[in-house]
């Protein structure tokens, strides 16, 4: 039994609250099953070791549960599972006897007690937390919370207590990991910018760089499109090296490893030009040499052709206390300048970098590999050593330096290796415990994730679509040598034409919640999830496309996957209202169902509810554009912050909405001359609610999915309205609902 559900962690003293239900015992499917939501949340810091050295601790994020294994035998052995919040990523020890995991879709910390074994408290951070560790004196629980780009401090002694906030200047900070002198906590960020701006068609204009490679004489002229540009030594340039300064007033910085001052809270510095997508990050304990490891975009590449083989890099960035970073390729083997490289490259790669750990003396960087299965070992100076195989989708590293072992956690089928650090040989696999995940799922995760599915071994579908979502990046993958193509069957606009391949730059989209939205790609392009085969072999760099068999694998992987609840709604499904002059969500709604407000309908008639899509295409004409474009899903706009367009602005970044991401927020593209929004400033309070509507629509996964309260003994007003809330939404079908509790010390779970 899996989700989707509201879950309730409980003390000794809830059994008393709760005698109205009674105990269940487990039900293990292991086929595909309807009840099973497929979340798929990136591991960050999986796995743990006790400071007296006797236990590990590696985070069971299907089960939601808190594996603990004892380190005192020849090998790893389970010996407790302790129920925590949905799809935990992280957990960092306090102390020997104290754990806290970090759960991304409850939105909270499990605060678990290693002796007696419970969750002890609950602590309710914000949306989606990533990550946490724990420095300063008094000491400090530091937790980076990715959609709120924010890094939180808490006091451990009173949890109650209001956090300091430290605002992160960039996208989703992500691995968090505290230097050898204690004095500061580097930050990883998730969602780098690359540097780069999208111009739209109308300031691109005429002057888009020369094809290359040269269009083909069988297509007709291209339409016009925006162009990505990028910011090199101080100047913002196209691929062809033209200026475009002119048209670009703001800032947007390479932000990808922030560094935050323990002793001066808030004070921070920022590094760039490492990799434009940071997974992880580790601290050498002798030197204080931060190794961060993620992927590079080639997004400054124009056209898929010259992508082929090469759209991301694997790379490790080793940065010092003092003085400037170091980046090394994980891959200095591959021959980048053809697509496709021989099997004996292939099987030397290390794809999609997820995990850093030092050897205790600082000679040693362990690099996990989730996409291509292996442990990469560097020297201190990120020379690669040897590439060792693991358990499948390592993500989690932990070296035990006194019994010399390196510990590697499996993502893919819930594993854990021990080998020797001293040689790098297996010494032993063990489950970390039940997982609930269907078959499908987990066999279609090699495929989605695998290495082997690219030229050179080192991409996959994943390098661009994170753990099945979107890089947040803008990417120009048209082909000038490509054929045109017909309009899709089933589409009702008249004036519709055949789609040119030289499309322009198109944001990443989510490979989330893709049933029931029709054809895929921004135009429509493709009819389904299988049209993207060919993808393996144009961009990926394969000889051939995967075989039919390995991407029906793929789709049964993805097509599952969902989205998170939106944060910006209410625990029971309503949205936020507010007096007249202030955006109100709920005003947006009723405006969005109800107001014609172009050609006589409202906006639900295109954005037809729940999706926010009626899978048709619009033609370019009433776009006012170059290009027919499909009505998109609205489900996850509230992941794109945008950017502003304005002189002097330090941005985040530099896509936003709309297909090419040149426009820069929700309230800019509702002035839209085809939209009948009233005039002055009525018009721009309608917009405003609408923004706010747009900004909060429903994701199909409800708010309470992942709600979580702990009662310790006493009651408290405001977990007694948690609790009538989420039993509430568990009546209206929004969610399950499920208590863990211990009775006489034995471990009992109820559902309502």
């Amino acid at each position: 039994m899996r989700r989707s559900l509201a879950l309730l962690l409980a003390g000794s003293s809830l059994a008393a609250a709760v005698t109205a239900l009674s105990p269940h015992p487990a039900v293990t499917r292991t086929q595909a099953v309807a009840d099973f939501a497929h979340f798929e949340s990136g591991h960050v810091h999986p796995l743990a070791m006790t400071p007296d050295g006797t236990r590990l601790l590696a985070v069971n994020t299907a089960a939601g549960t808190l594996t603990v294994l004892s380190l005192t035998g020849a090998l790893p052995v389970r010996v407790a599972d302790i129920p925590v919040g949905l799809e935990p990523v992280s957990v960092a020890v306090r102390s020997n006897d104290e754990a806290w995991v970090v759960n991304q879709l409850s939105d909270d910390i499990s605060i678990v007690n290693l002796v007696t074994r419970n969750v002890r408290a609950t602590l309710y951070v914000g949306d989606e937390p990533s990550d946490v560790v724990f420095a300063s004196t008094p000491s400090r629980a530091w937790v980076s919370v990715s959609q709120e780009d924010a890094v939180k401090l808490y006091d451990p002694a009173d949890l109650a207590a209001s956090p300091l906030v430290i605002a992160i200047p960039a996208r989703k900070p992500r691995s968090l990991s505290v230097s050898a002198d204690g004095l500061s906590v580097m930050a990883a960020v998730f969602n780098g910018n690359d540097g780069a701006t999208v111009l739209s068609q109308t300031e691109a204009g005429d002057s888009l760089p020369a094809p290359q490679p040269p269009k083909s004489a069988a297509l007709p002229p291209a339409p016009k499109t925006g162009l990505i540009v990028h910011f090199v030594s101080g100047h913002w340039r196209d691929v062809a090296g033209k200026l475009w300064d002119s048209k670009v007033p703001y800032t947007v910085p390479r932000v990808e490893l922030v560094r935050l001052d323990v002793t001066s809270l808030g004070t921070l510095s920022t590094y760039g030009d490492l990799a434009s997508s940071m997974f992880a990050t580790g601290i050498n304990p002798v030197s204080g040499v931060c190794a961060s490891v993620g992927t590079e975009a080639m997004s400054e590449v124009r056209f898929e052709p010259n992508v082929r083989g090469h759209a991301t890099e694997s790379r490790v960035a080793l940065v010092p206390p003092v003085g400037p970073a170091t980046v090394v390729g994980l891959n200095p083997h591959i021959n980048y300048a053809v697509p496709n490289g021989p099997a004996s490259e292939r099987d030397s790669s290390l794809a999609l970098p997820m995990g850093a750990a030092w050897s205790p003396d600082g000679e040693r960087l362990y690099v996990s590999a989730m996409g291509s299965g292996r442990l990469g070992v560097l020297s201190a100076e990120g020379a690669l050593l040897a590439r060792v195989p693991t358990v499948a989708g390592p993500t989690g590293i932990v070296v035990d330096g006194a019994r010399q072992r390196v510990y590697v956690l499996g993502r893919f089928r819930g594993e854990l290796q021990t080998l020797s650090a001293a040689t790098i040989h297996s010494l032993g696999v063990a489950s970390i415990g039940f997982d609930p995940t269907p078959d499908d799922i987990v066999n279609g995760r090699r495929f989605f994730y695998g290495g082997f599915t690219s030229g050179h071994g080192d991409e996959a579908c994943a390098s661009c679509h994170f753990f099945g979502d979107l890089d947040n990046l803008a990417w120009d993958l048209g082909d000038p040598t490509g054929s045109m193509t017909p309009v899709p069957p089933g589409m009702l606009d008249p004036l519709l034409t055949p789609m040119h391949p030289m499309k322009g730059p198109m944001t990443t989209q989510s490979l989330r919640g893709l049933p029931n939205t029709g054809l895929l790609h921004w135009r429509g392009d493709r009819a389904d999830f299988f049209a993207f085969r060919g993808a393996t072999q144009g961009l990926l760099g394969l000889a051939a496309p995967i075989p039919d068999s390995e991407m029906v694998a793929m789709s049964q992987f993805v097509l599952p996957l969902v989205y998170p609840p939106n944060p910006n709604q209410f625990l029971d499904r309503t949205f936020r209202d507010a007096p007249a002059g202030q955006p109100s969500a709920e005003r947006g709604r009723a405006f969005f169902v109800g107001t014609p407000v172009d050609g006589g309908q409202p906006c639900a008639f295109c954005h037809s509810l729940p999706t926010g899509t009626n899978r048709q295409l619009i033609d370019r004409f009433a776009l006012q554009s170059t290009q027919d474009v499909k009505v998109p899903q609205l489900r996850n706009l509230y992941q794109k912050t945008g950017f502003t367009d304005a002189t002097g602005v330090v941005n985040k970044r530099g896509a936003g909405f709309i297909h090419d991401g040149s426009t820069d927020n929700l309230f800019d593209f509702l002035h839209f001359p085809g939209f009948n929004f009233a005039a002055g400033a009525a018009g721009d309070a309608q917009r405003r609610d609408l923004e706010a509507y747009l900004l909060a629509f429903d994701t199909g996964m409800a708010p309470a999915v992942g709600a979580q309260v702990t009662f310790d003994g006493g009651a408290g007003a405001g977990r007694v309205a948690r609790m009538d809330t989420l039993t509430q939404r568990a009546a209206a079908g929004d969610c399950d609902l499920v208590a863990h509790g211990r009775v006489a010390q034995v471990a009992r779970g109820w559902m309502f």
